[in-house]
């Protein structure tokens, strides 16, 4: 096993300065020192003692993930996003130079304390709402980051993507396409938030084109039947919808299924549009027209701002990073407005 000194001599630096580089102590090497101590650390397959480094760094140099998971009955990685979103933050936290711990609950403020009793430096929460955000804010001591969070709290920490944008490029495309008539799929109940964002974007979209409309509105969660639920409401609407936005590529693609087992093409009938840009999106036929977002991205981003904090001059302020772009990436689940479901 190699040791810190055979680092440093690889390096061509100090032992204190590989210690430095472990311990997260950047404002006092060079970026192209840390880069060196980096590919060192490589070569050598160094593994530095994590007791040590916790007293090095009066701390534990670890990071933990909250993970907002209201149904404990199915498994967190089920949801393609949040599979992803959990791998890029280990990947990025263990970059960064930290050890990294996830738990998921339905109770984001209780697992935040669990994870707290593991002496976690910073925490990252995914799928809080606003009053859970107030209460981890008053109880917890470390720095805290939030993903995907759209309190209006001035003092809240997070990053994000663009979901309002996002739903704006959503009816842009379709209304291009000449579709009038635009259905929402989605879990509605959130005044706030991811979905509510999208479906803004989409309805300013809307509101702009002439003689277009919104609805039917469905409501939709990731529940089994739930997709073949909404497209049954979707075929009795009396307003006939040649297009459906879905809140996420997961609903979308079964939706999608449903409609096929249903006799209604797509996209020759109805168009059918997600969000994230998962890889489902791509594995089914026709292939998910959606709006993108860069997960990897993202997680990366709320690693470097939770880093960022733990490691401040506490003179210093933080800024967080602006809201990622989404992207549309246009497939085959998208066509010209057709007859809609009724002509089939």
């Amino acid at each position: 096993m190699s040791s810190l000194r055979e680092v440093a001599a690889a390096a061509g630096v100090s032992r204190m300065t590989v210690s430095n580089v472990i311990n997260g102590r950047h404002r006092k090497v060079s970026q192209a020192t840390i880069d060196k101590v980096r590919a060192a650390i490589d070569e050598l397959h160094y593994v530095p003692d994590a007791p040590a480094r916790s007293l090095a760094a009066n701390g534990s140099r670890m990071i933990g993930l909250v993970v907002h998971h209201p149904d404990e009955r199915r498994s967190l990685l089920e949801n393609p996003h949040d599979a992803i979103l959990v791998g890029a933050v280990e990947r990025a936290a263990t970059a960064a130079g930290f050890s990294f711990i996830t738990d998921s609950s339905a109770d984001v403020v209780a697992t935040a304390r669990a994870l707290g009793s593991w002496r976690t430096d910073g925490l990252i929460v995914y799928g809080s709402v606003a009053d859970e955000v107030n209460e981890l804010q008053r109880t917890q001591p470390r720095p805290l980051v939030f993903i995907d969070n759209y309190s209006s709290d001035a003092q809240v920490t997070g990053v994000g993507v663009d979901d309002e944008g996002g739903g704006q490029l959503a009816g842009e495309h379709l209304l291009g396409l000449r579709h009038r008539q635009i259905a929402f799929a989605g879990p509605l109940g959130s005044a706030r938030g991811v979905v509510a964002r999208r479906l803004a974007g989409l309805r300013d979209a809307v509101d702009a084109a002439a003689g277009a409309a919104l609805g039917p509105l469905l409501d939709a969660d990731h529940e089994p039947g739930s997709a073949a639920r909404v497209v049954e409401q979707l075929l009795a609407a009396p307003e006939q919808p040649t297009a459906v936005v879905a809140a996420s590529d997961v609903l979308a693609a079964e939706m999608v299924g449903a409609l096929l087992d249903r006799g209604v093409a797509v996209p020759g009938q109805v168009s059918l549009l997600g969000f994230d840009g998962v890889a489902a999106g791509r594995w089914i036929r026709p292939q998910l027209t959606t709006i993108s977002q860069d997960i990897e991205a993202k997680a990366a981003a709320a690693v470097e701002l939770l880093t960022r904090l733990i490691d401040r001059d506490p003179t210093a302020e933080v800024e967080p990073p602006p809201r990622q772009p989404m992207q549309l990436v246009v497939r085959d689940s998208t066509g010209p407005a057709g007859a809609g479901p009724a002509g089939r």
